[in-house]
């Protein structure tokens, strides 16, 4: 069976400070231990709606999605079955370009049998390259079930029979069910299937809030993401969990889930990507890669780049390493300045290339609940000094996020510094990643 390996990350909020004046704190010299930086470019995947015949997911497979996810550089997307010419996409993305599917039962609950038997057929084409690698229960049937628990629950007792009993897809990683609403349906469901932990491998949360990624209250439905993964935990006991559906919307917010801006959005995905890891969330799947219906596409309707689209292309292409087999190593170093809201996490790449990203863990929006009225909060950059213990031979600043200045330079190096130990850095409220080889 594929084993997750859940990675708790160090971030600075956890690490104490000295107060200096005027606001000003500085972090002693501290030896941190990197992560491989694989783990982050591929905790992101993506949803997407392949099955929906008519729409641009189909009738613009061949010129906009196949092409647009690619490009973006993600290795997983989540959707359903649907007709031959559908499941031969997923195949197609699977054998040739390593693209594999999480795959969603159907809505009604019924065609479990089915649903097996393709995922059979499709994961025994080729040996050792499987089309399906996670396995879900009918998405968020707390609103397509109107809350029947007893329903869900004998539901989901039968889809892990249907899968674990058979020797191809007992080794697939089954997830628990999906929900709408965060605080109160997986309580409510946890009260009536005492055995629910037995029935999955891994915990599935859809924790939107269209807040930004660090906010105490950005578990969704005015609770902290910590509690969203607290509450699923009483349904999924010690199993490791991950995000399904999560994303920014760039119309009609609501009060609780306000819309943003795509210049927002761009900001907070990575952030949010980030934020998961640390809290021990090894994928998530952004909702969803083009608008249809819905205005959380990470794509236009006509397949043009949304500017969050281009923060997570960006992202996954910093991050992506194909060799994992290394031990990561530690870097010393310190920052000074106004450190009150600075984050940051370190990551080192098989070629010893290290990568300290910084940002401010700060709010990017007003409004968004009404009439789109939200407004983009233009946070200054604080101005902070890294100090290596030792001289680097060289050191690249990276702005990813964005492809133009004043905001960013892409996955092209801003600044570039040779033989150095100090250096003072702007940062803003995205990612500034920092290239390190000693």
């Amino acid at each position: 069976m594929l084993k997750i390996i859940r990675v708790i990350f160090l971030f600075f909020c956890s690490i104490p400070l000295n107060s200096q004046a005027q606001g000003e704190t500085t972090l002693k010299f501290k030896s941190l231990k990197a992560v491989k930086s694989n783990l982050a470019a591929d905790a992101v995947g993506v949803n997407t709606h392949l099955n929906y015949l008519g729409s641009v997911y189909d009738l613009h497979y061949q010129d906009i999605i196949k092409p647009r996810l690619i490009e973006l550089g993600t290795k997983h997307i989540r959707d359903h079955f649907g007709n031959e010419k559908i499941n031969a996409r997923y195949m197609n993305l699977a054998h040739d370009y390593g693209i594999r599917l999480l795959l969603i039962g159907g809505d009604n609950g019924n065609e479990l049998e089915q649903g097996r038997n393709e995922t059979i057929r499709l994961n025994q084409l080729i040996p050792g390259k499987s089309v399906v690698e996670f396995l879900e229960p009918a998405n968020e049937r707390d609103i397509g079930w109107n809350r029947d628990w007893l329903k869900l629950c004998n539901y989901v007792i039968r889809f892990k029979s249907m899968f674990k009993e058979n020797p191809v897809t007992k080794s697939i990683p089954l997830l628990g069910p999906s929900f709408a609403n965060t605080r109160n349906s997986v309580l409510d469901f946890a009260a009536v299937c005492k055995n629910a932990a037995t029935q999955m491998d891994m915990g599935n949360l859809h924790a939107y809030s269209g807040l930004y990624p660090e906010s105490p209250v950005g578990g969704g439905w005015g609770i902290g993401f910590n509690e969203a993964i607290s509450r699923y935990k009483t349904i999924s006991a010690d199993q490791p969990i991950i995000e399904t559906e999560s994303g920014y919307k760039m119309s009609e917010g609501a009060d609780g889930h306000p819309a943003v801006s795509e210049r927002t959005a761009a900001k907070y995905a990575p952030r949010l990507v980030l934020s998961r890891l640390k809290a021990d969330i090894p994928k998530i799947y952004f909702y969803q890669l083009i608008n249809n219906s819905e205005d959380f596409g990470l794509l236009n309707t006509d397949g043009s780049p949304r500017l969050q689209y281009t923060a997570l292309k960006n992202f996954i292409s910093l991050m992506r390493d194909t060799n994992s087999d290394f031990e990561p190593e530690t870097l010393e170093f310190s920052l000074t300045g106004n450190l009150g809201d600075i984050q940051y996490q370190l990551f080192q790449k098989s070629d010893r290339r290290l990568l300290l990203l910084i940002w401010r863990g700060v709010n990017g929006s007003e409004g968004g609940s009404k009439n789109n009225d939200y407004r983009d909060i233009n946070n200054p950059e604080l101005t902070i000094q890294l100090a290596l213990k030792a001289k680097a031979k060289q050191v690249k600043i990276y702005r990813p996020s964005f492809n133009y200045m004043p905001d960013g330079n892409g996955t092209s190096p801003l600044k570039v510094y040779q033989n150095t130990a100090i250096m003072s850095i702007g940062i803003p409220d995205h990612i500034v990643c920092i290239e390190i080889t000693k």
